[in-house]
């Protein structure tokens, strides 16, 4: 196996661990909303830390510099 191949197989075994690792959290997220009963919450923090996550790691840089 050259290095290409390798590092191929390295990254799609990782990308499989974090896809399992990304449905264990989302069973995870599910439990709490049918056990609290507050779904909406639950998501709206959800999506609250998804636009904190963008602006710290620079994912949502608009590529025109315009505000929004």
């Amino acid at each position: 196996m050259d290095s290409k191949d390798k590092i191929i197989l390295e990254i799609s075994t990782v990308v499989q661990s974090l896809s399992q690792k990304i449905e264990s959290l989302q069973a995870i997220v599910n439990e709490l909303c049918v056990s609290t009963g507050n779904c909406s919450r639950i998501k709206a923090v959800h999506k609250e830390l998804h636009l904190q996550k963008e602006e710290t790691n620079g994912t949502n840089i608009d590529t025109l510099c315009e505000k929004k």
